[in-house]
């Protein structure tokens, strides 16, 4: 009998002490002990749901972007132009220029332009890496026969100044000749000859550069009488078709890198490189037929197809069009046309300058 009283009081015990305990004390215990049970499992709300979409496109991103600098820096690396042997490549006024000198240079070319060299382009690399040692040996040359001298402290200046230009910082634009493998006496050498070349130049042209008066004028009367003409602000490479074998290649890259005067400034045999490839302001008149065509049809910003105007390929990038009565064709001032003007004449002076040494100079080509 005893038995049977406390196995009954035992029962109806139970439901009483259920009662004690609610549903969500239940729920926040099973949540406590992290159960997989579906019973408990919570539904996320919309802004944890979105916090975890961003972090994980975040975290694509991420990669994708770590991806691609590991290509970059590995398009970057430095190409074995000459092999292991030391060879003489060239002579200019009997001094030497080693494939070694060659390929310290490309590596700055690569460096500070961040264009790989590939197969496509290793013919005009070596063209444009050939002409400036070419020109940095003559430089250095014409500057000592003129007594000019770049201290050690310009020489720093200068670097700190083509970093600062180029949006670095010294101890960044080290760390990148670094990783391009780039010989950082050789990177200012290079410096060192721009700077003693531009002095030299400056004292050349100090009493022969006078723009007058009526200079200017004649400008300013020009630019307002072309107020009626379409014209085209435009910028320009031009490669000879003997070197354009790869061209359609050139112009792909030019389409998916924004950077075309870079581009001008490295591969353009048109005396326009030195600014970029930039023509400035031209009126379909002062271009050949078929180029003014391609520009009539173009779209602003819009990169051309290579075009054959005699024996060279022009490449035209479009970056503004004027059209009379609808656009409003600033006329520049007095002082921005006389600063034009003397930047204009002094370029024409420096280059007339280096193309005559180059005349008078012995080049020697070895390799």
């Amino acid at each position: 009998m005893k038995r049977l009283i406390y196995f009954l009081t035992v029962i109806f015990a139970f439901p009483a002490m259920a009662q004690e305990i609610s549903a969500s004390d239940i729920d926040a215990a099973a949540r406590a002990s992290r159960t997989n049970s579906v019973m408990f499992r919570q539904t996320p709300n919309q802004q944890d749901y979105e916090r975890q979409r961003y972090e994980e496109e975040l975290k694509a991103r991420q990669e994708a972007y770590k991806k691609a600098e590991r290509e970059r820096l590995q398009a970057l690396r430095p190409v074995n132009l000459f092999g292991n042997s030391l060879k003489i490549y060239a002579t200019v006024n009997g001094e030497v220029i080693t494939t070694k000198d060659m390929q310290e240079r490309a590596n700055i070319f690569v460096a500070t332009t961040q264009i790989p060299i590939t197969p496509q382009n290793k013919k005009m690399v070596l063209e444009k890496v050939f002409e400036g040692a070419v020109d940095e040996k003559l430089k250095i040359q014409e500057a000592h026969k003129n007594n000019i001298t770049i201290s050690p402290k310009e020489v720093n200046e200068g670097i700190e100044n083509f970093a600062k230009s180029n949006g670095l910082t010294v101890s960044a634009l080290q760390q990148m000749l670094n990783q391009t493998h780039v010989n950082s006496i050789v990177f200012a050498q290079q410096i060192k000859a721009e700077m003693a070349w531009a002095r030299l130049v400056q004292l050349k042209t100090a009493q022969t550069v006078r723009i007058s008066p009526n200079e200017v004028k004649n400008t300013i009367n020009l630019l307002t009488r072309n107020q009626n003409k379409q014209k085209f602000l435009v910028a320009e490479i031009v490669i000879p078709q003997k070197d354009g074998k790869h061209i359609n290649v050139l112009v792909q890259n030019l389409r998916e890198d924004p950077r075309f005067e870079l581009y001008a400034m490295q591969f353009s045999r048109s005396p326009t490189a030195k600014n970029g490839g930039n023509l400035g302001w031209v009126s379909s008149e002062q271009l050949p037929e078929k180029l003014s065509n391609a520009l009539k049809n173009m779209k602003e910003g819009s990169i051309s197809d290579a075009i054959l105007v005699g024996t060279d390929y022009y490449i035209l990038k479009l970056k503004k069009k004027h059209t009379p009565g609808v656009d409003k064709f600033p006329v520049p001032s007095e002082t921005e046309v006389l600063r034009m003007l003397e930047n204009k004449k002094m370029e024409e002076i420096a280059n007339k300058y280096l193309r005559d040494l180059k005349n008078k100079a012995i080049i020697d080509r070895k390799v």
